[in-house]
């Protein structure tokens, strides 16, 4: 009986543990948690730390939070996979897509004054399974322009961007300090944006094609055209970035280039080059010149340190003075480089005229020296012959005297003979004797 009692109570007690644990696991509910007061100590940084969780895996999360400008200055922030932020002016919006249960974010203060401040958990946000949830209420985020986005999108009239190739639709913007909502024509629809309450700035929220991003743009009506928005402190002004226009001042020794911001966007910028003879090479620098407006309407270039995320006006009138400086030095150095080669190029010049001059002058030397040496070998062989050798040679021409012809003149010239040579050991006297042609027909007579 005892034992029958025993596993009553057992069994009750398992059936309790089991009917809490239960209900612990239907009343899990999302949860957001962080710092909201914060000690700050004059011109030091303070961090504060956001962790956010869900019952479910988020797809991706949207935190935004608010503070005292007055007392902090936005740094940066960090956190998640695929992280993304900017700040400036009072809020701080911070997104991530972890694709898990948790998500965890870090804000980065620089504190003004000492003492302690607020900062407020405006809203967080998640896509879970496709839909959008509000993780500080627990439901689904709805609302009236949200039903009317919806309408819109059901009837195809929403107003699409390609970025990076990748479709953006238009959706109904959140609220922002200084930003008023307004309706205004884009793409032929009518459309919901943000209005900056001084300036001609218009802010507009999208969402890609598959819902992982969603981001606020400044949207340009002229050139219809968006960059995301950014909204930065440099010393006592707040700077919303532009998209630079056509004709707008570019500083010598820069180029245009798309900066990297986030895990997917660009924002158009200018990087300093190198002259390299025509070549223009970038440096290694991460220091970039972005177009900027400031709450008064002034817009300016402004230098964005992309690692230490700082922003500060950039002094276009000195740099342009120092850029002057440095060409008057190259110019004079290059007028001396031209200087020098006119000089090398002429030495050459000359030196090329003498080496021809000095080749044909040897050429005409060798010439005449040859010329020199057969005439003079002709002379010499002229002056080796005998004397006695000439005389031989002209008298050998001539006949001897003694010397007869016989024949019959009546028969043919070819009946005459020519007399035999006699030898040269002849004595002079036998060389003295003349021809004497007799006729026979005389002799004949005479008879």
């Amino acid at each position: 009986m005892s034992n029958r009692k025993y596993l009553s109570k057992m069994t009750g007690i398992l059936l309790a543990g089991m009917l809490l644990c239960a209900g612990m696991t239907v009343l899990a509910a999302p949860s957001v948690q962080g710092d909201t007061e914060l000690t700050v100590t004059a011109d030091e940084t303070v961090s504060a730390e956001y962790t956010i969780t869900n019952d479910e895996a988020m797809e991706s999360v949207s935190l935004t939070l608010s503070y005292d400008k007055d007392a902090l200055t936005y740094m940066s922030g960090s956190g998640g996979d695929n992280f993304s932020g900017n700040g400036g002016n009072g809020s701080v919006t911070l997104q991530s897509r972890p694709q898990s249960e948790t998500a965890s974010f870090s804000v980065r203060f620089k504190s003004k004054e000492e003492g302690s401040t607020e900062v407020k958990i405006l809203s967080c946000t998640a896509v879970v399974d496709g839909t959008e949830v509000d993780l500080l209420s627990g439901g689904a985020v709805s609302g009236g322009e949200d039903e009317e986005d919806e309408e819109h999108e059901d009837e195809g009239k929403r107003a699409s961007f390609v970025i990076d190739e990748r479709t953006f639709y238009l959706h109904s913007p959140e609220s922002l300090e200084d930003f008023d909502a307004v309706h205004m024509d884009i793409q032929g629809i009518d459309s919901r944006v943000l209005k900056h309450v001084s300036l001609d700035v218009y802010v507009i929220r999208l969402y890609s094609d598959n819902g992982s991003y969603r981001d606020n743009f400044v949207y340009d009506p002229e050139k219809g055209t968006v960059i995301p928005f950014v909204q930065m402190r440099s010393g006592n002004d707040t700077v919303i970035f532009l998209e630079p226009d056509e004709d707008v001042h570019i500083p010598v020794r820069y180029s245009r280039v798309d900066m990297g911001w986030g895990p997917k966007y660009t924002i158009p910028a200018l990087h300093h080059v190198i002259i390299d003879g025509v070549d223009e090479i970038p440096d290694d620098t991460d220091h970039y010149l972005v177009y900027g407006i400031n709450q008064d309407g002034e817009k300016a270039w402004y230098c964005y340190d992309y690692d230490k995320d700082s922003l500060q006006l950039f002094d276009d009138v000195a740099y342009q003075g120092e850029q002057n400086y440095i060409l008057e030095l190259e110019e004079k150095e290059l007028g001396l480089r031209a200087d020098g080669y006119e000089q090398v190029e002429r030495y050459n010049r000359d030196m090329g005229r003498r080496l021809y001059i000095i080749l044909f002058l040897v050429i005409f030397i060798v010439v005449l020296l040859n010329l020199v040496v057969l005439m003079y070998l002709r002379m010499r062989k002229m002056q080796m012959l005998d004397p006695e050798d000439e005389e031989d040679i002209e008298d050998g021409k001539k006949s001897s005297p003694g010397a007869f012809v016989t024949g019959n003149l009546e028969e043919n010239e070819t009946d005459f003979q020519e007399p035999e040579e006699e030898p040269e050991e002849e004595d002079e006297e036998e060389r003295d004797i003349d021809l004497e042609i007799i006729d026979l027909d005389d002799l004949e007579d005479d008879d």
